[in-house]
C-alpha cells in the first residue's frame, strides 16, 4: 500500500512541476483551434473523396453495375456533405430597403443565386476530384504513353 501512495505523490509532484514549466499563450490556443478545426474537416473530406475515386476506378475497371451505383451514391453523399457547410446562412444585402417584402424577395434571390453558384462549384469540384483520383490510379497502373519519346542518348 505504501508503494501506491508513494507513486501517487510522485505523480502529483511531476504534474505540479510540468504545470509550472509549460505556460500556454491564449492567442496561440485560438490559432491552434482554428488550424485543428480546418484539419478536422479537411482530412475526412479528402479520405471520402479518395474512397469515392477508388469506387469509381473499380467500377470502370470491372464494369460492375453494383460498383457504379455505389460510386454514384458516393458522389451524392459527398456533395451533400459539402452542401451542408453552405446551407447555414442567409444573405441580406437589401436590409436597407423600406418595403420589407421587396427587400426579402431581393435577399432571397441573391441568396439563391449564391447558393446555386456555390452548389455548382462544389458539385463540379467533387466530380472533377473523384474523376482525377480514379484516372490517376488507372494511369499509375498502365505503361508509359506510346507517343512519348524514349530515353535520349547523347553521343
Amino acid at each position: 500500500m505504501t508503494s501506491i501512495s508513494a507513486a501517487k505523490r510522485l505523480g502529483t509532484q511531476v504534474e505540479t512541476y510540468l504545470a509550472g514549466v509549460f505556460h500556454p499563450f491564449p492567442e496561440e490556443r485560438v490559432i491552434a483551434g482554428t488550424i485543428q478545426s480546418f484539419y478536422g474537416w479537411f482530412f475526412p473530406l479528402l479520405r471520402n473523396a479518395v474512397i469515392c475515386g477508388a469506387l469509381q476506378y473499380f467500377a470502370d475497371a470491372s464494369g460492375s453495375m453494383t460498383l457504379q451505383i455505389l460510386a454514384i451514391i458516393g458522389y451524392v453523399v459527398l456533395a451533400a456533405y459539402c452542401f451542408s457547410y453552405i446551407n447555414m446562412w442567409v444573405l441580406t444585402p437589401f436590409h436597407f430597403v423600406k418595403h420589407k417584402r421587396l427587400g426579402s424577395w431581393l435577399d432571397g434571390l441573391v441568396t439563391l443565386a449564391v447558393l446555386l453558384s456555390l452548389g455548382y462549384a462544389i458539385w463540379a469540384g467533387t466530380v472533377f476530384a473523384i474523376d482525377e483520383i480514379a484516372k490517376g490510379h488507372a494511369a499509375s497502373r498502365s505503361n508509359a504513353p506510346r507517343n512519348s519519346p524514349g530515353p535520349s542518348s547523347s553521343s
